[in-house]
């Protein structure tokens, strides 16, 4: 499963939309956290993310780790090869989805955090970590789950929209367009695709809008072009 959201990782407020994933899943959950995204940011922001992953997941009493892993020789480590064989939930959360993804597809890591996809368990992204999940993003490619995709995240935030709705990527691109509110995600599921969160979802591709919310399951065929 792929589960992404807008913005809201590891806040008090999406953590009822945590448990409706953690729940999905056929084993004991194992979640790893991982701030690959802010790999190029300070130390002290790196420590933000570890630490708001580490409480999120210790509120929710499920078994947990946030791993410093920064770049391709981190994930290289057989301790950090060790630990995602051992988990069936992983989390990138936000920052530089580029940086993510180079990172992650140049890694060893990648083949073994597919492994977890293809096995029932969850990679979950929030903004970066969701941006990367589309088959393209605004510079490069994506990794493809959600085919004929670009993710946009933080789609509730008003100016954030403004910019974006008179872009050419959102009328002129040849993609559909996942623009992904807070707090709520789109989740991946075999040939479905899931909403769960207390906002919204739209999918877009050049003029034609439409906006799904909690509860609506569609077909994968929706992202067809």
């Amino acid at each position: 499963m792929i589960a992404i959201t807008g913005a809201g990782e590891y806040l008090d407020i999406i953590r009822p939309y945590d448990e409706i994933l953690l729940d999905k899943l056929n084993n004991d959950p194992y979640v790893l956290c991982f701030p690959t995204a802010a790999g190029l940011e300070s130390n002290e922001r790196i420590q933000y993310w570890l630490d708001l992953g580490d409480d999120h997941f210790s509120k929710l009493n499920v078994n947990h780790k946030s791993i410093r892993a920064l770049n391709v020789d981190d994930y290289n480590k057989p301790e950090t090869l060790a630990e995602i064989e051992k988990a069936n939930f992983v989390y990138f959360s936000g920052g530089n989805p580029n940086h993510l993804y180079e990172t992650l597809s140049s890694s060893l890591a990648w083949e073994k955090l597919l492994t977890i996809h293809n096995s029932g368990g969850i990679l979950a992204g929030c903004s970066a970590g969701a941006m990367i999940m589309g088959e393209k993003m605004n510079k490069g490619k994506g990794f493809g789950f959600f085919k004929n995709s670009m993710v946009l995240p933080h789609w509730n935030e008003v100016l954030y929209k403004a910019i974006l709705s008179s872009s050419k990527q959102i009328h002129k691109s040849k993609y559909k367009i996942l623009g992904l509110e807070m707090n709520t995600y789109l989740v991946l599921n075999n040939d479905k695709l899931e909403v769960i969160g207390d906002q919204n979802v739209h999918i877009m591709h050049k003029k034609d809008e439409h906006t799904y919310e909690n509860g609506d399951v569609l077909e994968l065929s929706v992202l067809d072009i």
